[in-house]
């Protein structure tokens, strides 16, 4: 979807302006080694390839269509009303709901974090990441939940949340099957 994709280039070119010249801390990933699937990633504004687990006609006929839409998120989401991805197939798989004929549905998106806020608590009922101490009146980018440490330690997959619809680009639809 060329405009999902023009939508998606603009987001990254406002984070990297407002980031400027700031180094961002760099995030744990398991996915930075998919470059060959694509276009390759900008590191220096965290951008990611990573998993979301979903119905299928939600895949093919809203998020293929119009992107995703965080304001149908949640406020009950562990970590606010975002849109979530994970690193790890397997915990995406947990929100992959299995259609008429056994198979599951899955996307792979390009997720530009930006400035991502490292949680260690949840963040039930926010609609945005917390505010940025480093850039006044302008909240982080996201929020970055690591494996073991957010949760009070109790996380057990990275978990990825963004708040804004042009963050993520649902680049690969994929169906499977269990086996």
């Amino acid at each position: 979807n060329y405009h999902l994709y023009k939508l998606y280039e603009m987001k990254k070119a406002q984070i990297k302006a407002c980031l400027g010249h700031k180094k961002l801390a760099s995030l744990s990933c398991s996915t930075n080694q998919h470059q060959r699937l694509g276009a390759s990633l900008d590191p220096s504004i965290n951008e990611f390839r990573l998993f979301h687990g979903t119905e299928r006609s939600i895949a093919r006929s809203i998020i293929a269509a119009h992107g995703f839409d965080e304001r149908c998120a949640s406020l009950g989401g562990l970590y606010g009303a975002g849109t979530y991805f994970a690193d790890c197939a397997c915990k995406s798989q947990q929100y992959a709901v299995p259609h008429q004929d056994e198979t599951f549905t899955m996307l792979i998106s390009r997720v530009t974090m930006g400035g991502a806020y490292p949680t260690t608590r949840q963040h039930v009922d926010q609609r945005r990441p917390p505010d940025n101490p480093d850039t006044p009146g302008r909240p982080f980018d996201s929020i970055f939940a690591l494996s073991g440490r957010a949760n009070g330690g109790k996380q057990q997959h990275n978990e990825y949340v963004v708040f804004a619809s042009a963050q993520a680009y649902p680049e690969y639809l994929i169906t499977y099957t269990l086996g």
